[in-house]
């Protein structure tokens, strides 16, 4: 089955689903979580869903099915952090900053995707800040257990899926066992569903856990083996690979120099690590065995595919608002807003990029670009791009 594309033009507060080359389908309203991102469910999840976003305008959590029909269901907001269990049955939303500069929610959201009305779902309160999120398979129990990455201080937070579940009406506070990370700025959640293995990105390595008959076991921390830090964690299930991409920054109006590697850790903790060159690199994406990423650079925007040692870089139409050497790459350019690219693996050789300002979207595989969709939406700050697979039976289970 061809997989299907979720494209987001959140500034403009509207969303759509396409076939990778295909006439992208209806608008539809929405305004997603951009952070958030989308979270692909697996095959056999409840009622046909197949992948879920926040819509932080309307307060609900979109579910959308494998005919790209959607239902909604109300959650807390801003969403901060998607994640699913093994299942896709139950996904959890924590809430972050929002258009704030301070933590000032502390609410968590759990929906039971299996009860089509939609009224199945408990909100809880727990630490005040911006939450990762993950659920894991308990491995002596099997029982599925929600853990949550606190920052500053860092702490992992471990609580039964059905503490949260039974925990009632009216917003409770609900506390797990908690265990003191090594670095307090988390930024980056993985976890694989088969061993029960949760990755947490901090400044101090890729610090990892599980859980058994309850209580969160601390298992060796992966440092991060070349100058700098680890984020955005993605994890390639066909594989049980980690990756992460980013590395040592210097002062944010001299983005352009920032130095990138790309690391994967594969599950006996060996480190691959490639150069990506200097710039910016955003949210990179891993599937089947491959890994892409964008660079942004002055002297020019890369797409790079990493697949079995195997590296090929294309050139990118330049945006015509990217981002100016001297001012942070997320701050606004004139009354424009800062562009970026969003970008999704549709196969392990073709991948979607857009070109945020502009409202087109690029396929590209090893060799160039194969074709370009006008999106009839700028698509400003690069928007969001998710890939629903039909037939993915394990995925990654954290939003992207």
């Amino acid at each position: 089955m061809s997989p299907t594309l979720v494209l987001a033009d959140h500034r403009a507060g509207r969303w759509r689903t396409s076939e990778p080359g295909g006439a992208p389908g209806p608008w539809s309203r929405a305004t997603l979580a951009e952070h958030a991102g989308v979270l692909a469910l697996p095959a056999g999840a409840p009622g046909g869903a197949r992948a879920v976003f926040a819509d932080d305008a309307l307060g609900t959590l979109v579910v959308i099915d494998g005919a790209g029909q959607a239902r909604r269901v109300p959650v807390a907001i801003p969403a901060e952090h998607l994640a699913c269990d093994p299942t896709g049955r139950y996904v959890v939303v924590t809430t972050g900053l929002g258009a704030s500069w301070d933590p000032w929610s502390d609410l968590v959201t759990v929906v039971d995707l299996a009860d089509p009305s939609g009224t199945t779902a408990a909100r809880v309160r727990v630490r005040t800040g911006e939450p990762g999120v993950v659920i894991v398979p308990d491995v002596g129990t099997g029982e599925p257990m929600v853990v949550l990455r606190h920052r500053e201080p860092g702490e992992a937070e471990v609580i039964p899926l059905h503490h949260l579940l039974r925990a009632g009406p009216h917003c409770p506070v609900v506390r797990g066992e908690r265990l003191k990370l090594a670095g307090d700025l988390g930024h980056g959640d993985a976890a694989d569903h088969r061993s029960g293995v949760v990755h947490l990105s901090t400044e101090a390595g890729v610090e990892r856990l599980r859980v058994a008959d309850g209580r969160a076991e601390r298992l060796e921390t992966w440092p991060w083996p070349v100058p700098g830090r680890a984020y955005f964690l993605r994890f390639d299930p066909a594989l049980g690979i980690v990756c992460s991409v980013r590395g040592a920054d210097s002062d944010a109006g001299q983005w352009h120099t920032w130095t990138n590697h790309l690391v994967r850790w594969s599950p006996d903790g060996a480190a691959e690590v490639t150069r990506t060159g200097d710039g910016l690199v955003f949210r990179p994406d891993a599937t089947g065995g491959t890994v892409a990423w964008t660079i942004v650079h002055p002297d020019g925007d890369r797409l790079a595919m990493l697949t079995d040692g195997r590296l090929s870089e294309v050139e990118l139409p330049p945006m015509s608002a990217s981002p100016r050497p001297g001012v942070a790459p997320w701050d606004p350019v004139g009354d424009r807003s800062a562009q970026r690219r969003a970008l999704a693996l549709v196969s392990d050789d073709l991948a979607a990029v857009t070109r945020g300002g502009d409202g087109e979207l690029h396929l590209v595989g090893r060799t160039g670009i194969e074709s370009t969709i006008d999106l009839g939406s700028p698509f400003d700050e690069g928007g969001h791009l998710g890939v629903i697979r039909l037939s993915e039976t394990w995925v990654d289970g954290v939003g992207r």
